[in-house]
């Protein structure tokens, strides 16, 4: 049904009855509609319409000025849809809107082992006066083939402290055959990340001043205090006049793992962060400027401030921080140099193999040596020189800037989620918005599961038979009860080649922290490693006469390999091969048509490199696969071409 408006007219006058059409989108539509205007209301004014007459000009333009309007009113009502922006910064504003951090970049995280030897005592006991206190923040670094940055301690390493600590003799003297020096090795957690200093100076206060960080890969803000020694604390919002603050209620932790209590702090110095339009991180902060009409929402403050505070100070109490709950949203800071600290991070590049985190940057101790006198000093130095470090499992959750499609998704999910985690999608949305100073997860999947996935089951299977595992047969234990709240979350990281790995036990355990403040009650989450099923992609092509073969192969194998890249797929995602056939028919130059697509099982025993160590069959009888999809196994898997420049390889027949 077609909708026309008019214009409102006056039917005292005929010259405002004409009829206006408004709906006009284009510039065909918009000429049309000019020349039937001017041929119906002035006839005998002006009579030709052929492209070469001076009238048709003014038409034209008056024609293209519509189009134009038209195309920048439709296109402004887009980019203020989440669903339909393309512009990055319309996204990103979009989203923080919302209430969605988007990140700059992720670091990666790793535990690692610190060893120092340390000498016995004259009883060949170890002498305790020696062991060190690594402070948080000391450095380390990767070896030289690796762009990865500095690695930072997260929580100070105390040596003294026998949890998680482990001894073994080193050395033993000769003449008395007693241990004469220790190796002492603690777990210590590390962050890929570089700390960084910015001085602003700020002159008269400025209401909700904003302070852009320089770096294009800031992962973090870690402190900022005035030349006064005051603090300013980050918060989700300048209208929270509060903030939660970790007490520790066990700093010695002689028998048990240091406790942590929460406690709610009120703040008026008070910030927050978020993404410019250059996509560095910002930092605003409130606008109450001193002004009691400006600080106080409440009209009672005020006449308690006025009538009673400054007439009898003595008589009246009052915590001038209850006068932040106010339309001032926080203090601005004035007259100041505030100093800034913060961390920047490599990204996917932090993403390291296991013992390859060696090498000792810079160490900070927190012992106190001042008491100590020159020889055991001396021997204290050199017991921090000793000092080595590794790193047994690799480190991963690096993930550079996401994409503009994956972080409208990201922000969809996490709106509709509403800050609460109530459906498998939900936990993946969750998963994917963790804060990028825990980590980065590559890939998420979580399910409902009456059946608990057997891992270990799997294991004994494969080495009972003594050959290459396979992941599509059916070796679950199934449960009697079923229990409806248990949840399978199965996830993957990225190595510093974008390529998948499993994820560290660092990054899990930050996971399952995150996650704990938003999970149902009755829910019980399995962080489990999703399988990861390494292919390759067989093709034959029939090429047009008067095309190069080598070309449009080449174009071919581009167009697989777009189809396969990473980022577009997800874990438990079949493999559509109809797809595949209409990307290569339809939008390969040069493509007469496609004989043959075959998707081959790359594993590590026969392939190997780091191919997956599993077995899929992919045939046609294999029990996967059928109209031309091949399936994920029962076990959530996913799919990877994990060497596009080797594993396609494509056939072209005149």
């Amino acid at each position: 049904m077609a909708i026309s408006r008019t214009s409102n007219v006056n039917m005292s006058n005929p010259i405002d009855k004409k009829q206006v059409k408004y709906l006009n989108k284009d510039y065909a539509e918009f000429k049309k509609n000019l020349v039937d205007f001017t041929k119906f209301y002035f006839p005998d004014t002006y009579q030709d319409f052929s492209d070469s007459s001076p009238g048709s000009i003014f038409i034209d333009m008056a024609a293209y000025i519509g189009d134009v309007l038209s195309f920048y009113t439709d296109n402004s009502f887009k980019e203020s849809l989440l669903a339909y922006a393309e512009e990055r910064e319309n996204i990103v504003a979009i989203a923080q809107g919302l209430g969605f951090k988007p990140r700059l970049t992720a670091p990666s995280q790793c535990r690692a082992i610190m060893s120092v030897l340390v000498p016995a005592d004259v009883n060949g006991d170890l002498d305790v006066r020696f062991l060190p206190r690594i402070a948080a923040g000391s450095s380390f670094r990767a070896t030289t083939q690796f762009d990865a940055g500095t690695f930072l301690t997260q929580d100070i390493c105390d040596f003294g402290n026998s949890i998680d600590r482990t001894s073994t003799i080193y050395s033993l003297d000769g003449g008395t055959g007693l241990p004469s020096s220790y190796l002492i090795s603690k777990t210590c957690k590390l962050i890929a990340a570089t700390e960084k200093t910015l001085e602003y100076v700020v002159g008269n206060p400025t209401k909700f001043l904003k302070i852009e960080i320089p770096s294009t890969n800031a992962v973090e803000i870690v402190s900022v205090v005035d030349q006064e020694g005051n603090t300013w604390y980050e918060v989700d919002n300048l209208s929270q006049n509060y903030r939660f603050e970790d007490k520790l209620t066990d700093p010695n932790g002689s028998t048990t793992a240091p406790l942590y209590t929460i406690k709610p702090v009120k703040v008026n110095r008070r910030f927050i962060t978020r993404l410019n339009r250059n996509n560095k991180i910002e930092l605003v902060f409130g606008s109450g400027t001193g002004d009691l009409n400006d600080v106080y929402e409440n009209p009672d403050y005020k006449s308690v401030y006025d009538q009673q505070y400054l007439q009898n100070m003595t008589n009246v109490s009052l915590d001038t921080l209850n006068f932040t709950n106010s339309n001032s949203f926080g203090l601005a800071p004035a007259n100041t140099t505030l100093t800034i600290k913060y961390t920047i991070s490599n990204g996917l590049r932090s993403n390291v193999p296991s013992n390859t985190i060696t090498v000792v940057s810079g160490i900070n101790t927190l012992n106190e040596t001042r008491t100590m006198s020159g020889p055991d000093l001396s021997t204290f130095n050199t017991v921090i020189s000793t000092l080595t470090i590794i790193n047994e499992e690799p480190a991963n959750g690096g993930l550079d800037s996401i994409s503009t499609e994956q972080l409208r998704q990201a922000a969809i999910g996490f709106v509709n989620a509403q800050g609460r985690i109530v459906t498998t999608q939900d936990y993946e949305k969750r998963v994917l918005s963790m804060p990028s100073k825990y980590g980065a997860i590559a890939k998420a999947f979580a399910m409902k599961d009456a059946q608990v996935s057997s891992i270990d089951r799997f294991t004994e299977l494969a080495n009972q038979t003594g050959g290459t595992p396979t992941i599509d047969d059916d070796i679950r234990y199934v449960i009697d009860d079923p229990v409806n709240n248990n949840i399978n979350l199965y996830v993957l990281a990225y190595d510093s080649n974008k390529k998948l790995t499993a994820l560290n036990s660092q990054v899990k355990y930050n996971l399952k922290k995150f996650l704990k403040g938003y999970r149902m009650m009755t829910d019980r989450i399995n962080i489990l490693d999703a399988f990861r099923v390494s292919i390759g992609v067989n093709y034959t092509i029939v090429v047009y006469n008067g095309y190069n073969s080598y070309e449009v192969l080449a174009r071919c194998s581009d167009a697989i390999a777009r189809y396969f890249n990473i980022d577009n797929w997800n874990i438990n995602q079949p493999i559509i091969i109809d797809d595949l056939l209409s990307i290569l028919i339809c939008d390969v130059e040069g493509v007469q048509s496609v004989t043959n697509i075959d998707i081959v099982n790359k594993y590590q025993q026969r392939d190997g490199g780091d191919y997956a160590p599993y077995q899929y069959d992919m045939s046609v009888n294999g029990g996967n696969r059928s109209n031309n999809i091949i399936y994920p196994s029962a076990d959530p898997c996913i799919f990877e071409l994990r060497y596009p420049q080797n594993d396609i390889v494509g056939t072209a027949l005149q």
